[in-house]
Formats: C-alpha cells, structure tokens, sequence
C-alpha cells in the first residue's frame, strides 16, 4: 500500500504553513528545516531550499509500510529501482523511462495527528514528454498507483494511491518537472473564505473538466499552486473506476 508523499523545497516555510493551515492539513513532523503534514488523503513534505535543490523545486516521493515487501512485488511490475541508502536513510531509488529520479521510502511510525480535512488529497503532477508517458503510467502502476481517469487525448492519467494521496501523468513538450496540485472533494469555492482569512488570495477559475481555485505559489512569482475540484464531468475523459 503506497502514499504519495511529494516534497516541496522553499524559502518560505511560514508561507506554506499559512495555505496548508487554512486549507485543514495537519503537520505531523516538525525538524529544523522540515515539516510534513497530513492532508485527508496523501502528504506533503516541505523542505528548505539549498544550492541543491532551489526553492520552488518539487519531487515525487512515496511512502509504504514495508519498503523489502513492496519491493518483491515491484521488482516483477518492472519498476526500475535499487534499494540504497539516501540522506535520510535506506530507500528504494527509482529512475523512470524520462530521467525522473525519486524514492520510495519506508513509512515513519504511525502518528496520532488531529484529523486533517477528509476532502483534501495532495495531487503531484508528473509533466513528462509525450514520448514517455507510457514509461511513466507503467512506472506508478507498478509503483502501486491504481489508474482513475485518462483523457481521451492520451495528455493526462491520473492515480489513486491506496494508502492515500494521488498523483497524475500529464504529456508535456519540455523536459520532465513535477508542480505541486491539490485535490478536494467537494465546492472549492467553500475554501475561499479560511484561505481570505488567512492572507492568501484565491482565484476561482471554471476550467472545462472542473473548477480550480489557484492561489500564489510562495516560492515562484507569478505562478500559482492549482486546487482542482474532484472532476465529475467526464466529457473527453474515461474513468477507470466503476461509479459509486
């Protein structure tokens, strides 16, 4: 059972602090220089910046209960990885078909956080080049991910991680990135005051698969960080889960 747990490198940790707070994440871990914090469905880890990795940078990352029995079943789904050690200890590095590097990590000892909002999941998304998208949906598959909706133009596939959080494939003409997204299950229009409350400045926009609400990435002037409402208009789309 995988989770998504990305991470974030920032300058501006407080800036995080502040949408996460208004948006019902719960921190879960507190070090100097890193924070992760529980969403209803998924984690977010956020990390400082260095010369390594700037500020604004995200990485894909998971997390398992246990990394030697997620690694038996991976191994056969051809997922390309090695166990070894990281700075933060024994992971399973994996290197996808386009370059991306990543790693699967084994889960901290379960914590016992306040609640987080059950509506929010946090949502990576993987730009890869068109060439490699399918390089890429094999690798979460055999990640553990379990697909949910494809668009019928092959530019996005996402996932649902069984142990929480998600994470979608989109083709893209540049090199591959990962941009931090969020997911919620219900009126994204309703977070808007908690948001307002709280300093940030929400833009609620009506995209042709769902609403977004985008409010300003701390770490990126001028871009903004998407939450997009769970999509229930499937017109140009196909869902690979049955209806509820």
């Amino acid at each position: 059972m995988i989770c998504a747990s990305p991470i974030r490198f920032t300058a501006d940790l407080a800036a995080h602090r502040r949408y996460l707070d208004a948006l019902g994440a719960t921190r879960v871990t507190t070090a100097p220089g890193w924070e992760v914090f529980a969403l209803g469905s998924g984690r977010l880890a956020l990390h400082a910046a260095s010369d390594q990795q700037p500020s604004g940078a995200t990485v894909l990352a998971w997390e398992v209960p246990d990394l030697d029995a997620w690694a038996e079943q991976a191994r056969p789904a051809g997922v390309p990885f090695e166990i070894g050690m990281t700075g933060h200890g024994t992971a399973a590095i994996v290197t996808a078909p386009d370059g991306m590097t990543f790693t699967v990590d084994p889960a901290a000892e379960a914590e016992q956080p306040a609640p987080a909002d059950p509506a929010l999941s946090v949502l990576p998304i993987w730009y890869t080049p068109s060439a490699e998208v399918e390089g890429a949906r094999r690798v979460v598959t055999g990640l553990g991910g379990i697909q949910r909706v494809t668009a019928d133009s092959d530019v996005w596939t996402d996932f649902v991680c069984p142990a929480g959080g998600l994470v979608a494939v989109h083709a893209s003409d540049d090199g591959p990135e990962v941009e931090l997204g969020f997911e919620f299950d219900g009126d994204v229009e309703s977070l808007i005051p908690a948001l307002e409350a709280a300093g940030v400045e929400p833009v609620l926009i009506d995209e042709t698969y769902s609403r977004t609400l985008q409010i300003p990435d701390p770490d990126r002037e001028g871009r903004m960080l998407w939450i997009n409402e769970k999509q229930q208009d499937l017109y140009g789309y196909s869902s690979s889960q049955a209806p509820a």
